[in-house]
């Protein structure tokens, strides 16, 4: 009889254990591949020649699990040393709102290294962004993208392409 009612309460324990493992991978975010690209719209929002640049860059983009998205980001350019000729190296960062379509938000931080060219007004930069939460499905996501792109000084427009992961 003691044997019994030691099967029972092992059977018991198991299947609590069982819900709660699979209560847990339910409620687990699904990890996504994440891709796009987006056209910016660059403006300088310090003078000239005064570093650090901040910037505000808006965004028209189509990316997976947001669909056609425009966004808005804040960034701060900071040189790290003299130009080496023609090429001035410095470091990128910034904080950027996406908004889907169906008005969900997702907000990201970024942190990259940009190559401007001085003569010709290109930049070229890579990073990564860093997905911070949001609303709507992205109340809680993470992940991150790498993203690359090109940029004009000259005529303040650029492209960029993103590719990773997320989880929301």
């Amino acid at each position: 009889m003691n044997r019994m009612r030691l099967v029972r309460g092992l059977s018991a324990g198991v299947a609590i254990v069982a819900l709660s493992c699979t209560a847990i991978a339910a409620s687990a975010k699904a990890e996504r591949p994440c891709s796009g690209s987006c056209s910016t719209v660059v403006q300088v929002l310090t003078p000239p020649n005064v570093f650090p640049q901040e910037l505000r860059i808006d965004l028209d983009c189509t990316l997976a699990h947001l669909g056609r998205t425009t966004g808005v980001a804040f960034q701060t350019v900071t040189p790290l040393g003299a130009p080496n000729g023609a090429i001035l190296t410095t470091a990128i960062e910034n904080a950027t709102t996406y908004t889907a379509a169906n008005r969900d938000m997702l907000d990201q931080s970024f942190i990259g290294k940009a190559l401007i060219n001085l003569e010709t007004g290109e930049v070229r930069y890579i990073g990564t962004e860093t997905f911070e939460g949001g609303t709507g499905r992205f109340e809680n996501a993470t992940g991150t993208s790498e993203l690359t792109g090109t940029a004009s000084i000259f005529t303040g427009t650029g492209l960029f392409a993103v590719q990773g992961r997320i989880a929301y």
